[in-house]
């Protein structure tokens, strides 16, 4: 059996770089608060691979005159494929298994998966990497196809530079050239307040990592392309930037986030050009940094850090579907984790390791010596080899039963383009019976009479989704509604300046009538309007049929902070106002309290409480309970009471009415109503 031949020179302290960016990554998609700029360790991981795949690149064609263009493409497989094969398997066997909606759009991720063009499927299907209702189980492939496509067409673009251009630094101006291209063009395309993952997934414009670290290979002399030998000399320069470089990178994570402008406009490209100098100060073998950077704390993280990069993606977002409701998004993000922990080993052991040291047809042989020939093997050993096959066997199977079965859209996408239908069609029709009735004048006198206004049954303007503070994404699933770049991670909501020491929350703030008093009759519809987010607008079918004639506005992502601009328009009219937000995120009594200020004082208002495993949940209805208790005229409709012994009835994010689910929500809403004065 032979070997696959090791790279020669290899610096140890890469193994570093890449522990810290894993393990931002996997972090941030956990939900840790302090780490909000994680994701920039996929940077890193740019950074990295671009050195080590030009550095590789240029050594063979110095020695050799000429690149193995095969041989190159062959290596990136065995050190790519193996364990991505493997976790697609039992990604794609999970998804039957767990059911839950977990496989809604896997066939198209799928196809990216295996062609390495999961960023640019993701962007076409209008998919978001912060998307955080249900992310997709392979969103975070984006950076793998970036890398693939980067594999594929750089090795010819160097096999140029080195025939063409002969001076050395002119190849690394020119690589370096084109990676200020690409962070400009990222720059340019950042628009405030929109979806940014046309330019954080895009090969074109999040490129820029991988060619900085191609440019330090291209720049350093053939010489120091050799193996690393011990220590050498260096000065304070090296050392300081070294920890400079370091705290660069370590203050992006804590400071930038995905909805930060300055990410878009500098930011990665800052942490890009710090990883750079971490590399230059790792691959010189000496210094408190390299050492730092290669210790046995960090150097198997690093070693591992492919696969666990591969598996902790969906483990999280299967852990979020599956616990958060009953163990809260914390704890079910930490069992994602472990298991991701536990299948990186077993992956790393069984197939991502023996495939890199003895190639794909050692591996078969050896395993085919395991399962099949007698003697020289341990029985214990041939038995637990028969029962990985028969493991893999069986997740094979599954996995292909779970292609088929997986569903174009999820039952959320689907109760939410309902919802959607149901508010178009109630607005449509409040048009055409206003143009029924409007008779034009046939007299050259004008009329005393005003005119009627008739109520719409759906906002007659559409208010457009806003992001006007910053959310992250959980495990997070591409939708077509909404990357990446991805969410998986849970919204994190504005932080509060205050918490009130309120009561929880009750349907309904008034007292109770005496028994032989009738009760109060229904609110007509024409008389209420509504404005809401994801969870009205899923309930939207249900409350237009409990109370025709109801204007409701309610949009995707819509946050307590938005109320202001809404409300004028929306209660404009109608005696009869309901707010059901607080679903992304909460803010202080006193924002709902000043914006109801809006509303004519005999305004009858009716605030709907959240629920869900968002950990600002209690907080939010909290605040949603302070401030009902400020105005009069407004009551606390308690949809976490109404809802909290029928989980089942939610969709599979464990926070939206399903159909049955909408109904308890219209009514709920229908009879605070009533009964509020």
């Amino acid at each position: 059996m032979t070997r696959s031949p090791r790279i020669k020179g290899y610096a140890r302290g890469l193994d570093g770089i890449r522990a810290i960016a894993v393990l931002g990554v996997v972090l941030y998609h956990a939900g840790v608060p302090f780490l909000p700029g994680g994701f920039l360790g996929v940077d890193l991981f740019f950074v990295v691979s671009g050195y080590l795949v030009t550095a590789l690149l240029q050594r063979e064609h110095d020695r050799t005159g000429r690149i193995d263009l095969r041989g190159f493409w062959l290596r990136r497989a065995r050190r790519l494929l193996p364990a991505l094969l493997l976790m697609l398997l039992v990604v794609c066997a999970a998804t039957l298994a767990c059911g839950r909606d977990l496989g809604a759009g896997l066939r198209w991720q799928l196809a990216g998966a295996l062609t390495f063009s999961s960023n640019w499927l993701q962007i076409a299907n209008g998919s978001s990497y912060l998307e955080t209702m249900e992310p997709a189980l392979l969103t975070h492939l984006w950076s793998l196809a970036v890398e693939e496509q980067f594999y594929l067409l750089w090795p010819l673009a160097v096999l140029f530079l080195l025939t063409v251009v002969k001076a050395r630094r002119s190849r690394a101006a020119l690589a370096v050239l084109v990676a200020l291209a690409s962070a400009a063009a990222m720059f340019a395309g950042y628009r405030t307040g929109t979806d940014p993952t046309r330019i954080y997934a895009a090969t074109d414009t999040h490129g820029f990592g991988l060619l900085l670290g191609a440019a330090l290979a291209l720049a350093r002399p053939a010489s120091e392309l050799d193996p690393v030998r011990g220590a050498r000399r260096r000065g304070r320069g090296t050392d300081l930037l070294g920890f400079a470089s370091l705290a660069v990178v370590l203050g992006g994570m804590v400071v930038l986030d995905l909805e930060n402008p300055w990410t878009y406009r500098g930011g990665l490209l800052l942490v890009s050009l710090a990883a750079v100098g971490l590399v230059a100060v790792t691959i010189r073998g000496s210094g408190p940094v390299a050492k730092l950077l290669g210790s046995r704390v960090l150097r198997p993280v690093g070693e591992r850090s492919y696969s666990l990069y591969l598996w902790h993606w969906p483990a999280v977002v299967m852990a979020d579907r599956i616990l958060a409701v009953d163990l809260g998004r914390p704890l079910a993000a930490a069992v994602g984790v472990v298991a991701a922990v536990l299948a990186t080993e077993i992956t790393f052991r069984l197939v991502e390791r023996p495939i890199r040291r003895f190639g794909f047809r050692g591996y078969l042989r050896a395993a085919r010596r395991v399962l099949l020939r007698r003697g020289r093997v341990r029985p214990v050993r041939r038995s637990m080899a028969w029962f990985a096959a028969t493991c893999l066997g069986v997740v094979t199977v599954t996995a292909a039963c779970g292609v088929v079965a997986a569903p174009a859209r999820s039952g959320l996408e689907i109760q939410l383009a309902a919802g959607e239908q149901a508010l178009a069609e109630a607005s449509a029709a409040a048009q055409a019976s206003t143009s029924a009735t409007t008779v034009p004048s046939t007299t050259a006198t004008p009329s005393t009479t005003p005119a009627s206004t008739t109520p719409t049954t759906a906002t007659q303007q559409p208010t457009p989704t806003t992001t006007a503070k910053p959310t992250t994404p959980t495990p997070s699933t591409s939708k077509p509604t909404t990357p990446t770049p991805t969410t998986s991670k849970p919204t994190t909501s504005k932080p509060t300046t205050s918490t009130p020491t309120s009561p929880k929350p009750t349907t309904t703030q008034q007292p109770k009538p005496p028994k032989n008093t009738p009760p109060p009759p229904e609110v007509p519809g024409d008389r209420i309007a509504m404005i809401g987010d994801s969870v009205m607008l899923a309930a939207a079918p249900s409350l237009l049929s409990r109370m025709p004639g109801a204007s409701i506005d309610a949009v995707v992502s819509r946050q307590i902070w938005d109320l202001p601009g809404l409300l004028p328009g929306g209660a404009q009219d109608r005696p009869y106002v309901v707010i059901g937000l607080g679903t992304n995120g909460t803010e202080p009594a006193q924002t709902l309290v000043d914006a109801l200020g809006a509303l004519p004082e005999s305004t009858v208002v009716v605030l709907v409480t959240t629920f869900g495993p968002q950990e600002w949940q209690d907080d939010a209805n909290a605040q949603i309970a302070a401030a009902a208790s400020t105005r009069a005229h407004t009551c606390v409709a308690d949809w976490r009471a109404a809802i909290e012994g029928k989980k089942d009835l939610l969709a599979a994010d464990g926070i939206h009415p399903g159909p049955e689910a909408g109904g308890i929500y219209a009514d709920l809403v229908a009879s605070t109503l009533r009964n509020c004065h």
